[in-house]
C-alpha cells in the first residue's frame, strides 16, 4: 500500500518559532496516511453475506472504502501506533426495522516485531456502527458493538513462494449488540506465485455465548438453534496497470447454523460462495 506524509502541515508548522511548534511539525512530518478503495460482487463478514438484504435472497454489490493513519513510532518496542476508518454499502436486517443500509468502522491499535524473531503482533479494538439502525423487537439495543483483537504473524521468505502465516483471536462482549460475547478464530496462510499472483487460503472459527433469551429470539421460527460454525476458502490476487484484483470462495462447516448465527433465519440467507473485486490504494 502506498503511504504518503502530510508534508504540507508540517511544512507549515516548522516555520513556528516555538518549541512546542518544532515538535508538532516532527510529529506530523512522521505520520503516513493510505487509502483504499473496493468494489465487489459481495461484502462477506465470518462467511456471512453483508449485502444480501433482509431476507436474504441475494448477495448485491459493494463499494467499500477507508483510510490507514500510522502516528507515530514508539521507538522503545519497536511498535506503530495507528488508527483507520472503514465504510461500505450493506443491507441486512432482523425483526420489524428497516434494513441497515450502511457500516462505519473505526479502529485502533498497535503493531511491531519481536525483535528479530520476525514474528509480529498486532493488538487493538475495532467499533463497528451501523447509524440507521435502531434495536429491533426481540432484542434490547441497536446492532453497533466493539471487537477486540490480537493477531500475530510470521513470513517465510527463504522459503519457496514465500508463504506467511497469521493467527488471530478476536473477543466482542456484546456481539451484534446482543449482549452476548463472541469469539473469532481466524487463520490465513498467503504465497507469492509467479507473475505476480498472490494466493490465500483462510479458514474462520466463530463462537458465540448465547443467553438462553437472546438464542431464543435469535433463532425464532428458524426451525433451530446455534451459536457456532466454521468457514474457510481460497483466493487469488493480482495487479493489473495499477490495480488490484482479486477472487475468492468461500465455504462453511454449515449454512444453516450460519445463518442462524448472521440472521436469525434460514430463508434465503446468503454464507459463503465466490465473490470477485478490484481495489486500489493510494
Amino acid at each position: 500500500m502506498k503511504k504518503f506524509t502530510i508534508a504540507f502541515i508540517a511544512s507549515a508548522l516548522i516555520f513556528g518559532s516555538s518549541v512546542a511548534s518544532a515538535d508538532m511539525a516532527t510529529w506530523f512530518a512522521e505520520t503516513e496516511i493510505a487509502a483504499n478503495v473496493r468494489l465487489a460482487t459481495d461484502y462477506q463478514f465470518y462467511g456471512a453475506s453483508q449485502t444480501s438484504g433482509s431476507g436474504g435472497n441475494d448477495e448485491g454489490t459493494t463499494i467499500q472504502g477507508g483510510f490507514d493513519i500510522t502516528w507515530f513510532t514508539i521507538d522503545a518496542i519497536g511498535a506503530d501506533v495507528y488508527s483507520g476508518v472503514f465504510a461500505a454499502n450493506v443491507e441486512w436486517g432482523r425483526g420489524t426495522n428497516d434494513p441497515v443500509s450502511l457500516e462505519f468502522t473505526h479502529y485502533h491499535g498497535l503493531a511491531g516485531e519481536f525483535g528479530a524473531s520476525g514474528v509480529s503482533w498486532d493488538v487493538g479494538g475495532i467499533n463497528y456502527t451501523y447509524p440507521n439502525q435502531d434495536a429491533d423487537q426481540g432484542f434490547t439495543d441497536d446492532f453497533d458493538y466493539w471487537e477486540f483483537y490480537g493477531v500475530f504473524g510470521y513470513g517465510f521468505s527463504d522459503v519457496m513462494f514465500e508463504p506467511s502465516l497469521s493467527v488471530g483471536y478476536y473477543y466482542s462482549p456484546e456481539w451484534f449488540g446482543f449482549g452476548d460475547s463472541s469469539q473469532h478464530v481466524p487463520v490465513s496462510l498467503d504465497f507469492s506465485l509467479p507473475y505476480g499472483i498472490g494466493l490465500n487460503a483462510f479458514y474462520g472459527y466463530l463462537t458465540l455465548d448465547f443467553s438462553d433469551a437472546n438464542l431464543a429470539a435469535q433463532t425464532t421460527g428458524a426451525g433451530g438453534t446455534a451459536d457456532d460454525y466454521h468457514y474457510f476458502g481460497v483466493g487469488l490476487s493480482k495487479t493489473v496497470f495499477g490495480v488490484d484484483v482479486d477472487a475468492s470462495y468461500t465455504a462453511l462447516s454449515s449454512d444453516n447454523d450460519c445463518a442462524l448465527v448472521q440472521t436469525g433465519t434460514i430463508a434465503g440467507s446468503q454464507c459463503g460462495g465466490f465473490i470477485f473485486g478490484v481495489s486500489k490504494s493510494f
